[in-house]
């Protein structure tokens, strides 16, 4: 295992599909160390609601890049990528074997690709079409996006303000949509990497009842209480708390939602992100995909 290994095999799925289980089983047979692909599991006691690995997962196979960040800051891509180098070299440097895990694919396309070079990025004229989109509603932000950016605006979620925001920004500094830079793009992979990827698939109605059965275990497990802990130490609009199920235990506690609509509500937007995810990872260059992915070895995802 001390031999330097030129890929990092990649796991990845849509939330609840079964990611963990199978990392579980697999760091029975070798010694991983799972580099987390999570834009959520890195806020620091939001371990619940995020679907961290428990203790006696960890015990099993540790994990990095979890429960590192305050639920106050932002965290992006870019950090992401050197964050991953970073821990990757440390784990080769004790002869464990890097395994990335996790759900978001624009973390993994950071990892894979690198980042856009945006013709015209001027900080200071970055500044003034800041202080222009802010001015704009999100519907307002949505159209404008659609009219010079049609892919980037039919990819990205109606809601997510940030990134819809983002690709009209590189508009306005380059001349050019966010899809035309995408496609002219050389690959520039982290650390010269391969990144080997296997998606696990369920099907539809199966991973529905996944989500639904894992909610009501979160609720079960205090991530009620969980929300009112981080309340009292981080403003309701931090990023953290913006999070999928959060943001819903916090309408709920501040008397916008009912109780008893709450796992309905939280399903529901769970279900509509585990939606999204399949969409990514369909066009994700994949070694293998499938609900067999389950069944993988070590020996076979380290060549």
């Amino acid at each position: 295992m001390g031999e330097a290994h030129p890929a990092c095999p990649v796991i990845v799925g849509p939330t609840a599909v079964g990611k963990t289980a199978l990392i579980t089983r697999l760091a029975g047979e070798a010694p991983i160390e799972v580099i987390s692909l999570d834009s959520r599991q890195i806020y620091r006691g939001l371990r619940i609601g995020t679907a961290q690995p428990t203790a006696e997962e960890l015990a099993i196979c540790p994990h990095h890049l979890i429960d590192f960040v305050s639920p106050r800051e932002k965290y992006d891509a870019m950090r992401f990528r050197s964050d991953f180098e970073r821990v990757h070299a440390e784990i080769r440097a004790r002869d464990g074997v890097p395994i990335l895990a996790g759900g978001a694919g624009m973390y993994l396309t950071a990892l894979r690709e690198g980042f856009l070079e945006i013709p015209g990025n001027d900080p200071e004229r970055l500044a003034e079409i800041r202080a222009k989109h802010a001015l704009l509603t999100d519907a307002e932000v949505l159209e404008r996006l659609r009219t010079v950016d049609p892919g980037s605006a039919a990819r990205l979620h109606p809601n997510d303000r940030y990134r819809i925001t983002r690709a009209l920004e590189i508009h306005e500094l380059s001349g050019q949509s966010m899809t035309e830079l995408t496609a002219a793009q050389e690959p520039d992979p982290a650390l010269g990497l391969a990144f080997p990827t296997y998606v696990l698939e369920r099907p539809v109605q199966e991973l529905d009842e996944r989500i639904a059965r894992r909610t009501d275990q979160m609720l079960a497990a205090g991530w009620i209480e969980e929300t009112e802990e981080a309340l009292a130490e981080h403003p309701a609009d931090c990023p953290g708390l913006q999070s999928i199920g959060y943001r819903e235990i916090v309408q709920m506690l501040q008397g916008d939602r009912s109780r008893e609509d709450l796992a309905p509500a939280i399903v529901r937007v769970t279900r509509q992100y585990a939606k999204r995810q399949r969409t990514w990872f369909r066009k994700v260059d994949a070694v293998r995909r499938g609900r067999d992915i389950d069944t993988l070895t070590v020996s076979e995802i380290l060549g």
